[in-house]
Parts: structure tokens; C-alpha cells; sequence
């Protein structure tokens, strides 16, 4: 279902009883798709990518990735920040 987000606060109600029988809502602003309201038991979009065909996750972080920078001990955050903006 779709609705403006005039119809959705003269209708709120509605709407709100339509996402607890299972259905998903997007909210557009000007046309253009803003929010989505879905129902709480409703699987994560992780779990149902991780659930799509061919693809296969366990659960843990992704590996081979490396490690980003730490911050040095003698400078501080705004400096770091700053030097590396350059």
C-alpha cells in the first residue's frame, strides 16, 4: 500500500491496523518514497537476503577485511580529523 503523508495522518488508524495484518506501507513526500512502515515479525531485510538463493552467511563478520586506523595516543580527535580532511 501506498500513501501520502496527509492520508496517513487522517487515517493513522487504518493504516496502522493494515501493517498489523501483515501488510507493508510506503509513505511518499511529493511522489518520491520517504518511509516504509512494516510489521514487527516480519523478517529483517538481512535475514531475507541472507535467505536468497546462492547466497550464504553464518552469522559472523565479513573476513579479509583489514583494520581501519586507530587514533594516536598524543593527538587529539578534532587534530586527527583535521589532517586528514587535507
Amino acid at each position: 500500500m501506498d500513501t501520502s503523508i496527509r492520508e496517513l495522518k487522517a487515517g493513522l488508524s487504518r493504516v496502522i491496523r493494515r501493517v498489523a495484518a501483515g501488510e507493508t506501507v510506503t509513505v511518499r513526500l511529493r511522489r518520491r518514497p520517504v518511509a516504509r512502515i512494516v510489521p514487527i515479525g516480519r523478517a529483517s531485510d538481512l535475514e531475507h537476503l541472507a535467505s536468497a538463493p546462492g547466497i550464504i552467511w553464518q552469522g559472523g563478520k565479513p573476513s579479509g577485511m583489514r583494520r581501519g586506523e586507530s587514533l594516536p595516543r598524543d593527538v587529539a580527535l578534532s587534530d586527527w580529523v583535521a589532517r586528514d580532511r587535507r
